[in-house]
């Protein structure tokens, strides 16, 4: 590829999964190229930009917050571009990378953002024994079920209402990136019930990136169940599932500073932290 900034096509999306894979812990996929592209008002020929070097995309999530993704080695004239484009969608600009992206995060603080947060990306050998889950009394749980989609994303959102910088997202913005591969893998769904009532869920899949990793995408308790030791007996449940599956490891994310003390659980059942994300924040007017 040859040529400077311009928007992105279909034929670039090797490319493009290319250098979204730079600095980051597993490799990304075409599929989740295409799975960006088609999300609900994204605009490819506004909202994303591609050079020989570096590749940004651009999305406003809601009370004036701007995420901006930068990938590869980014230039100067993406950097600019894609603080630009942020600046036309709202007025809290959000952008971040992992450590080891120590030109992208000297860029940033070089145009004023600052760090505001951290989050982790956590890791477990699946070859280290783990105790089995032990359930709280009155709870079931159990694999998803045509139908089940709601009770899914309800118990999602709600658990995920008291973490930092908490997402709203519609029904049909959540279908998009949950019930579809490489996510949707139903027998890696689990629903805890008590009686009739969802208390919690742990929404994982093998990881595409990396063929010996099992990911947990999202693990949620609701309130009412919380402190009950769900939340550790849905992890160790996923474990032992990845293990029959023969996956190797077991990774997930998490912010750093978890309200729930998200992080402390994964510790307590053997995870370690494997790769940091430096997340920074611009104000402007």
């Amino acid at each position: 590829m040859n040529g400077g900034l311009r928007a992105p096509t279909d034929e670039d999306v090797a490319t493009v999964a290319r250098l979204m894979s730079e600095h980051w812990p597993e490799p990304a996929d075409e599929a989740l190229v295409r799975r960006t592209w088609s999300s609900p008002g994204f605009d490819l020929e506004h909202d994303a930009r591609l050079d020989d070097s570096s590749y940004a995309n651009v999305d406003a999530f809601g009370d004036g917050r701007v995420w901006i993704d930068v990938r590869g080695r980014p230039s100067t004239d993406i950097v600019d571009w894609a603080e630009a484009r942020a600046r036309e969608k709202g007025s809290r600009l959000l952008a971040g990378g992992w450590a080891s992206n120590e030109a992208l995060l000297h860029e940033l603080e070089r145009r004023r953002f600052r760090p505001i947060r951290h989050s982790h990306r956590m890791t477990i050998n699946l070859s280290d024994p783990t105790p089995e889950p032990l359930w709280p009394e009155g709870i079931e749980v159990r694999t998803f079920r045509p139908g089940d989609e709601r009770a899914f994303y309800e118990t999602h959102q709600e658990t995920f209402e008291d973490s930092w910088e908490p997402i709203e997202e519609s029904y049909d913005e959540w279908a998009h990136w949950t019930l579809k591969p490489p996510v949707f893998v139903p027998d890696l769904w689990f629903l805890a019930i008590d009686g009739d009532e969802p208390a919690g869920v742990a929404i994982c899949y093998p990881h595409r990136g990396a063929s010996d990793l099992g990911w947990v995408q999202i693990l949620g308790v609701r309130g009412p169940w919380r402190k009950r030791g769900l939340g550790r007996a849905l992890l160790l449940h996923a474990f032992a599932e990845f293990r029959l599956r023969g996956l190797k490891r077991a990774g997930l994310g998490v912010d750093a500073e978890s309200i729930t003390g998200a992080n402390r659980l994964y510790e307590q059942v053997g995870m370690h932290v494997a790769a940091r994300f430096d997340i920074y924040e611009k104000v402007v007017p």
